[in-house]
């Protein structure tokens, strides 16, 4: 999992805009009820605002998304975070 500092950032999200605690990195947040298509597209927007990503369309794969983990791997993977010399 990426580091603690980006899944609490991802986890703060879901608390500040939809008022949610996750539970568990990887709690399923389609399966609970969390993530619906107009929260999906919140959280994109916020993702592409916040760490300068870009979700594209091959991108928008629900296993992506599927947990707060998952979110923070994705975004460590398309943000530049893991490369050598990213700051």
């Amino acid at each position: 999992m990426p580091d603690q500092a980006l899944f609490n950032e991802v986890a703060r999200f879901f608390a500040d805009r939809l008022n949610v605690g996750i539970s568990s990195p990887d709690e399923d947040l389609f399966e609970t009820g969390v993530l619906d298509s107009l929260t999906f597209v919140d959280l994109v927007l916020y993702l592409e605002e916040q760490f300068d990503v870009r979700v594209g369309p091959d991108d928008m794969e629900p296993e992506n998304f599927r947990s707060v983990a998952k979110i923070s791997e994705f975004v460590a993977a398309h943000s530049g975070m893991n490369r050598v010399g990213a700051a």
